[in-house]
């Protein structure tokens, strides 16, 4: 009797086992689903990119130093008219600047196949003729999240 037991209980323990195994099979597969449930994904650049950025204040070294901690080759100039001394030391593919400066930038980048991103101080008419005149613009407020996303675009159209 006690062996009829011992065997009973066995079993329940095996089967009991089996189909709690079943669930630890899909253990970690949301990790897999490339852009869903990682949220340190969004700070991370899949397609690192070396980007020339005019930046002056205290805030936009920060996003300089953001853009680079996320993976991407970042170089800083303070004058838009430096552009062209840094195009001839360095390859890049993007050149971020405010969009008044845009004639500068644009002379500057007149025969290279380098893309022009403008950023547009908030609030202003000049925000919105960015957005009308070039295909992506940014803007002095958009989080450092949507300057990743924007650039990642880029990057990602530039290679198709």
């Amino acid at each position: 009797m006690r062996r009829a037991a011992l065997t009973a209980l066995t079993a329940l323990i095996a089967c009991s086992a089996t189909f709690l195994s079943l669930d630890s099979l899909a253990c970690g597969e949301s990790l897999f689903r490339v852009g869903k449930g990682l949220t340190y994904r969004d700070y991370t650049a899949p397609f690192p990119g070396n980007i020339l950025i005019v930046a002056n204040t205290e805030g936009e070294v920060a996003l300089v130093e953001r853009l680079a901690a996320a993976g991407h080759q970042v170089h800083v100039v303070s004058d838009p008219a430096e552009i062209g001394d840094q195009l001839q030391d360095e390859q890049f593919e993007i050149v971020m600047a405010y969009y008044t400066q845009r004639e500068i930038v644009e002379t500057q980048l007149r025969d290279s196949s380098i893309t022009y991103l403008p950023v547009a101080h908030a609030g202003t008419p000049e925000e919105e003729l960015a957005e009308s005149e070039y295909r992506r613009s940014l803007s002095s407020d958009d989080s450092v999240k949507t300057f990743l996303k924007t650039i990642h675009r880029t990057l990602k159209d530039q290679q198709s």
